[in-house]
């Protein structure tokens, strides 16, 4: 029987403060590559994904993203409803 490993407070906070607090930093760096086309459906390419379409006609209306909003002007810390994934993990189909 192998002994059972107990993290420390001070381990768990500083694996918070280094997974947690820097991720969001680390995915506003990135934006995604907009279409020249404003009506464009754009595709989550993260691989555990469904995949998810956002189409600027049907909007995401569950969170308060009416239809017609297009897919530029979705605040930088929107994520696919499916699986999570960051907006820059999204690619043009159109």
């Amino acid at each position: 029987m192998q002994p059972q490993f107990t993290p420390t407070r001070r381990q768990l906070l500083r694996l918070a403060a280094t997974s947690v607090l820097t991720l969001p930093a680390a995915a506003a760096a990135r934006e995604p590559v907009y279409s020249d086309n404003p009506d464009s459906r754009y595709i989550c390419v993260e691989p555990d994904c469904s995949p998810y379409v956002y189409d600027p006609a049907v909007g995401d209306p569950d969170r308060g993203f009416p239809p017609g909003t297009r897919f530029q002007d979705l605040p930088g810390g929107w994520f696919c409803p499916d699986c999570g994934a960051p907006k820059w993990q999204f690619a043009a189909l159109d």
